[in-house]
C-alpha cells in the first residue's frame, strides 16, 4: 500500500468554509477512504465545515494530519484566526451595506449584507466561536424585533435580517435561509439546485 505524499499545510493560511452536504461539490469530495477524503466537521443536519488553504480546497484528513493537528484542533485554530480579524481596540467590527445593493427584491426586511473580513462572510457560520461573535454583534446593533435570520445564495455572501424564516425565504427564494442555534447554523430553507 502506498501512502500519498502531501505538502504540509501552513496553519496561517487555513480557512473554515461552510458547505452543504447535498450539493454536488460536497458529495464528490466527502467520500470514503480516510486518507483521500475531505476532512470535515458536522455542524447540523445538511451542513458541514470543511477547510481550505491557499493552495487546496477541501483539505483531506491526510493533509490535516501532515500539519500535526487533528481535524478538531484545526477547526478551533482556524476559528481563533477568523475571530481575530473582527477584533478592534474599541470592540468587534463588521462592515455592512444595505442588501438592496445586490439583491433585486421589491420589499426586503430590515437587514444588512455582511463583509467577511477577507474571507466570504458565510464562512463565519462554520464554527460556534465566530458565528456567536457575529450573531451577538448583530443582536446588539439591530436589536431585532422578530429574530435574526441569515441567508446566502452561494455559500459565500451573507445577509442578516430581522425577520421570520418564511419572510426571508419568500424574498430570497434562491438562497439558503439559516438561523442561529447555540453557535451552530440551522438550515431552515434550502435553495434549489
Amino acid at each position: 500500500m502506498q501512502l500519498l505524499h502531501s505538502t504540509p499545510v501552513s496553519l496561517g493560511g487555513v480557512t473554515l468554509r461552510l458547505a452543504r452536504l447535498d450539493n454536488q461539490e460536497s458529495r464528490a469530495c466527502i467520500r470514503s477512504g480516510f486518507g483521500s477524503s475531505t476532512a470535515f466537521i458536522s455542524l447540523s443536519p445538511g451542513l458541514v465545515c470543511v477547510f481550505d488553504s491557499p493552495t487546496a480546497s477541501g483539505l483531506t484528513h491526510q493533509e490535516v494530519g501532515a500539519a500535526g493537528l487533528s481535524v478538531h484542533q484545526l477547526w478551533n485554530a482556524a476559528a481563533d484566526q477568523l475571530t481575530a480579524r473582527a477584533q478592534r481596540e474599541q470592540g468587534v467590527e463588521f462592515l455592512v451595506r444595505c442588501p438592496t445593493a445586490v439583491l433585486d427584491c421589491a420589499s426586503l426586511p430590515r437587514g444588512f449584507e455582511v463583509d467577511g473580513h477577507g474571507v466570504p462572510a458565510a464562512w463565519w457560520l462554520a464554527h460556534p466561536q465566530p458565528f456567536s461573535l457575529l450573531h451577538r454583534h448583530f443582536e446588539a446593533v439591530m436589536q431585532p424585533d422578530t429574530g435574526l435570520v441569515y441567508a446566502t445564495r452561494d455559500g459565500r455572501e451573507l445577509f442578516v435580517f430581522d425577520a421570520g424564516v418564511d419572510e426571508v425565504a419568500r424574498c430570497l427564494s434562491d438562497a439558503d435561509v439559516l438561523t442561529y442555534s447555540v453557535g451552530f447554523p440551522l438550515l431552515c430553507r434550502a435553495r434549489a439546485h
